[in-house]
């Protein structure tokens, strides 16, 4: 692992090194050829941006896999990525203002303007990966163990029973952690009701093990042993719910609720994508040519430089950037389903 760890720096330091000679003497060639027209050289210039374009993305992808090994399991490694794609992607709009030139730019500058973007689009491309790849794995540990460990108070001496069955959306007597001794004597499981509906069980309520080691006998009938249940006068609704959000076997519950929830959060974000897929394309492209309008507009040019370079490529630039929409706002409702499961305990 240490050399793993060592071998990732050396990339990264390397990578990096290369972006940067790259990107100075892309920005060196763009400025010297900025005026427009057919300057000497410009056939060797475009010889080289073709070399450094081929720099560029070896030095960006250095990078990008270096610290996807150096820094995984950061929350902001994904969206730093897509964001310094972003910046490579969109070069097209800012650079001609901030460099300034003619108002069409020369073929050397449009070469330069394209390895850029070409660069954004490779990083961009694995920066979704790993945000993907992400996701996937903290919504399968969220599945596996719910909350942090260290945030569940099991209590101490308690561990799961492998003897008992962990029912998927089972009742609170069939899932683990609840002690076969104390359920042949609880009041909940013979009238066939969850604790945390009656805001009493084994783990929060001293009357249920005090009964239960006492053997104190329950009735067989659901209706009879519902009368058993002992409540708590002396604490208030919150007070119980609050024991109930503390609770192990509640805990288990909230996460078969996770695994329940999950799939159907992603079968609603594609049937979103595949029912609105044509309108929300018709949006994107009206909102990219009023911003294309608008950039247009404050630099003097009837099309700006990124509608340009997008048509010269031919990628389908509204789907790509409609599936990154997507990935992003599915992303945050996965943060909004943890938050809703493991912290409010809804």
């Amino acid at each position: 692992m240490q050399f793993l760890e060592n071998a990732a720096r050396l990339l990264f330091f390397a990578g990096a090194g290369a972006a940067i000679i790259a990107l100075g003497f892309l920005g060196y060639t763009y400025f010297l050829f900025m005026g427009g027209g057919a300057p000497a050289g410009a056939h060797q210039a475009i010889s080289n941006v073709e070399l450094f374009e081929k720099l560029l993305l070896a030095g960006l992808l250095s990078v990008s896999v270096s610290t996807a090994y150096l820094y995984w399991g950061e929350e902001t490694l994904g969206v730093l990525q897509i964001v310094a794609a972003g910046a490579f992607f969109f070069a097209p709009i800012y650079l001609p203002m901030i460099m300034g030139g003619g108002a069409v730019p020369s073929e050397v500058c449009q070469r330069v303007l394209a390895a850029f973007q070409l660069s954004g689009i490779v990083v961009g491309i694995f920066a979704i990966g790993i945000t993907v790849v992400d996701i996937a794995q903290r919504a399968a540990l969220r599945s596996k163990i719910g909350s942090r460990a260290e945030q569940l108070k099991y209590g101490k001496g308690i561990k799961e029973e492998k003897s008992i069955q962990n029912v998927f959306m089972g009742k609170c007597w069939q899932l683990p952690f609840c002690r076969k001794f104390v359920r042949e004597r609880c009041p909940i499981y013979h009238s066939r009701r969850t604790c945390w509906r009656e805001r009493v069980g084994c783990m929060c309520e001293e009357a249920v093990i005090r009964d239960a080691m006492a053997g104190k006998t329950i009735p067989k009938d659901a209706v009879a042993a519902a009368s058993y249940i002992p409540y708590n006068r002396e604490l208030t609704m919150p007070q119980k719910e609050e024991r109930c959000r503390q609770c192990v076997i509640y805990n288990e519950h909230q996460k078969h609720k996770y695994k329940l929830l999950l799939p159907v959060t992603f079968l609603a974000f594609a049937a979103i994508y595949a029912i609105g897929r044509t309108p929300m394309l018709a949006m994107m492209e009206g909102m990219l040519d009023t911003l294309d309008r608008m950039i247009g507009r404050a630099t003097f040019q009837e099309r700006s430089a990124l509608t340009a370079t997008v048509s010269q490529s031919g990628l389908p630039f509204h789907e790509i950037l409609l599936v990154c929409l997507m990935v992003v706002l599915f992303a945050y409702a996965l943060k909004v389903l943890e938050f809703a499961i493991f912290k409010l305990k809804i």
